[in-house]
């Protein structure tokens, strides 16, 4: 036999041992059990690469668009529990919950702004690497095309598959696809009184609770299952109330989806929050709060851009927004502890991103499109974060060999740092080089490590590149 045909049989074999399932358990599919589909791999390598992710809380709670994303439970709360008055102007506005419903909003919800790739390209502009949309919230409606709920986007107000055109638009862009689903909760949220507009039985598939229980159950494992089979998302995002579905629903729907996922080639994410999952089956969600330490499982956090006294995560008329050094300062802190970030977009009930939304995004791109090596791909060093002497707040990620120290406050040209973080001690390894990113021209810094620090010189007459971040690249030997 020819040496060419005995390499290409070694590679060949190399090729089975590294790429084909370790057992045969994996070719499996996976079965309706804790245990099959704990042999999934929860946390696959993409989404720590990918880092930042873009996502909208848009539904028919955009056209009163008051108070927040809750109005559907809070416009049904009498004056011992009316919060922000929402009731009482729900009633001045509408009139009685006798004569109007929440159901009355789905026909002013017309969404004649909604356009999809229009969309999809704000989230590619913001540096975003995964995207998407609320594809149900607690409310009950769809937004998707759905033959288990007449009460969907497709049949009603946009009359538009809106899932279904933002998964094209999105994955047309080389982005993952992201939908969640907050409709756990649908059933217990809010208990529909006899003499409300809601009570009318037409109305049970939306607000849930009058149905029978097992009834509930089984629209929300077919509604759950009808997104992963028609859409194919990359993630699945689960809100609170997971704990209310009991394991024989939960189960038929996670092994579907990581059939699905397998069928597709795709390493599919499912996230939970709490302890509503096992670790081994989905992602860690923290929703508007994130670990201030270095965690060895990697994890999720959200955030809106909504924020202050109409902090929302849908949109409300007068909301006050995060700026885009807000958001970088979260995404750096969030990346140097091991995880990733989801931001929240709140789109207005045409369809349309309010001006203020799209700058900032616009911003958090440009940050990215410069600095996003410091970001993408990385991992996290040993330490998080330290202040210097000087007190500058620095954070820190890596790539093998290659160390990036993110800078909150930018120290003076001339002036030096001290980074104790990053001593011979430390690194395990020489410096060989440290560099400002950001410039044209790349700025190379004189440096001095010793076995308990790295003492860095910024250049004179260096221009600060940004400022929002800035970054110091460090090569190791």
């Amino acid at each position: 036999m020819k040496n060419k045909e005995l390499k290409k049989i070694s590679l060949s074999l190399i090729w089975l041992v590294n790429y084909l399932p370790s057992n045969s358990q994996s070719a499996k599919p996976y079965e309706p059990t804790w245990e099959s589909v704990g042999n999934h791999n929860s946390v696959p390598e993409w989404i720590r690469d990918a880092k930042f992710g873009i996502y909208c809380h848009w539904g028919v709670y955009s056209v009163p668009a008051y108070d927040n994303e809750q109005y559907y439970y809070y416009m049904h709360q009498d004056s011992s529990y009316d919060k922000m008055g929402t009731w009482r102007r729900q009633e001045a506005l509408y009139g009685p919950l006798s004569k109007f419903g929440y159901h009355d909003f789905i026909p002013m919800f017309k969404a004649d702004k909604f356009d999809a790739n229009e969309w999809a390209q704000v989230f590619k502009e913001s540096g975003a690497r995964f995207a998407g949309t609320v594809a149900e919230h607690h409310d009950g409606f769809s937004m998707w095309d759905s033959k288990y709920t007449s009460f969907n986007a497709k049949n009603m107000g946009p009359k538009r598959d809106v899932v279904g055109e933002l998964a094209t638009a999105i994955k047309s862009r080389n982005m993952k696809f992201f939908a969640s689903l907050h409709h756990p909760t649908n059933y217990t949220y809010l208990k529909v009184k006899p003499h409300w507009a809601a009570a009318d039985p037409k109305y049970k598939k939306m607000y849930g609770s009058q149905m029978k229980h097992d009834e509930w159950l089984q629209m929300w494992q077919d509604k759950s299952n009808e997104v992963v089979n028609k859409y194919h998302p990359d993630i699945m995002y689960f809100d609170i109330g997971l704990d209310q579905i009991p394991d024989p629903y939960k189960l038929n729907y996670i092994a579907n989806y990581f059939n699905e996922g397998r069928k597709h080639n795709q390493e599919v994410i499912i996230t939970y929050k709490n302890k509503e999952l096992p670790a081994n089956v989905g992602m860690l969600d923290h929703e508007n709060s994130n670990p201030d330490k270095i965690e060895a499982t990697p994890w999720l956090c959200d955030y809106a851009i909504g924020t202050g006294y109409h902090y929302s995560w849908g949109y409300v008329k007068g909301m006050q927004i995060k700026t885009a050094k807000d958001i970088i300062h979260k995404l750096v802190e969030v990346v140097s502890n091991n995880g990733q970030m989801l931001l929240n977009l709140s789109p207005m009930a045409d369809g349309s991103f309010p001006q203020d939304q799209k700058d900032v995004v616009a911003n958090v791109g440009v940050w990215l499109w410069s600095y996003g090596e410091s970001v993408y791909g990385t991992r996290p060093y040993s330490v998080a974060t330290e202040t210097t002497a000087q007190g500058y707040r620095v954070y820190y990620t890596k790539n093998n060999k290659t160390l990036y120290a993110i800078f909150l406050d930018w120290p003076r040209n001339g002036e030096y740092v001290q980074l104790k973080e990053l001593g011979l001690a430390d690194t395990k390894s020489a410096v060989k080089s440290v560099t400002v990113l950001g410039l044209k021209e790349p700025a190379t810094c004189s440096f001095t490590q010793t076995n308990e620090q790295l003492l860095i010189t910024i250049p004179h007459k260096t221009r600060i590149p940004s400022d929002i971040a800035q970054v110091l690249k460090i090569e190791l030997e």
